[in-house]
C-alpha cells in the first residue's frame, strides 16, 4: 500500500528554498554532497581517462581521423553527452539507492512521526539537502569525468608536447558543451534524487518494503535518465 502523506511534500520542496539560511539544513547538504562525490570521484576520474584515451585511439589510429578531429569530437561528445550520462548513471546505482534506503527505513521506524513531534519539517531538513546535493554532486561528477577523458585524449593524441596540448586545447574545445554540461548534469542529478526521495518515501513501512524502494530508485532514475537525455538532444 502506498502512503502519500509523507510523499506530497517532494513536490513542493523548492518553495522552501530559503529553507537554506539555517545551519542545520546546510549541514546535511554539505554531507550530501561530499558522500555522493567524493566518494565517487575516483571511480569517475578513472572511466572519463579510459573513455578519453579510447575515443581518440579508436578516431585517430584506426579510423585515421586527424589528431585534431579527434580531440575536437572527444571534447563535443563528452562535454555534451557521455561525461552527463555515464556520471548521472553511476551516481544513480551509487547515492539514489542509498536515499531510497535510508528513508524508506527511517519511515519504517518511525523517525519522521518523531520529527512532526519536535516540530521539524521534513521537506525542509530531509528532501531539500537531499536534492540539491545529490543535482550539485552530479555536476561535479561530470565535470571531473569530462576534464579526466580530455587529458586523457590529449596524452594519447600528444603525447608529452605540452604546448601542442594547451594550444590545441583552445582550439578543438568549443563553448557550447562546456556550458551545456552543467546544465544537463543537474538535471540529471535533480531528477534521479527526486525519484529516490520518492521511492523511498511511497513505499509501505515495513521491512519487506525497502528493497524495493531501492529497486524502484535505480529502475526509475535510469529510466528518466535516458527520457531526459532524448529530450535535451531534441531541444538542441
Amino acid at each position: 500500500m502506498q502512503n502519500t502523506d509523507v510523499a506530497i511534500p517532494v513536490w513542493g520542496v523548492f518553495r522552501r528554498l530559503g529553507a537554506l539560511r539555517l545551519p542545520a539544513v546546510r549541514r546535511v547538504l554539505f554531507k550530501q554532497i561530499y558522500f555522493t562525490a567524493n566518494e565517487a570521484y575516483l571511480l569517475i576520474a578513472l572511466i572519463g581517462f579510459a573513455l578519453g584515451a579510447i575515443v581518440v585511439t579508436l578516431l585517430h589510429v584506426q579510423y585515421g581521423q586527424s589528431r585534431d578531429t579527434a580531440l575536437r569530437l572527444l571534447g563535443s561528445l563528452t562535454f555534451a553527452e557521455l561525461a552527463p550520462l555515464l556520471a548521472a548513471l553511476v551516481m544513480i546505482a551509487r547515492s539514489s539507492s542509498a536515499v531510497a534506503s535510508e528513508l524508506a527505513n527511517m519511515r519504517m521506524h518511525g523517525e519522521f512521526r518523531a520529527l512532526r513531534l519536535m516540530n521539524i519539517d521534513i521537506a525542509t531538513y530531509l528532501l531539500l539537502p537531499r536534492l540539491l546535493g545529490m543535482a550539485l554532486a552530479c555536476m561535479l561528477l561530470s565535470a571531473c569525468m569530462a576534464l579526466s577523458a580530455l587529458t586523457a585524449g590529449l596524452l594519447v593524441a600528444a603525447g608529452s608536447h605540452v604546448s601542442y596540448q594547451l594550444v590545441t586545447l583552445e582550439r578543438v574545445l568549443s563553448w557550447q558543451p562546456v556550458l551545456l554540461l552543467p546544465a544537463k548534469s543537474f538535471s540529471f542529478g535533480l531528477v534521479a534524487a527526486f525519484l529516490a526521495c520518492r521511492s523511498g518515501l511511497s513505499v509501505a513501512a515495513l521491512p519487506t518494503e525497502v528493497p524495493r524502494a531501492t529497486s524502484m530508485a535505480v529502475m526509475h532514475g535510469m529510466g528518466s535518465l535516458f527520457i531526459l537525455d532524448l529530450l535535451w538532444a531534441l531541444l538542441r
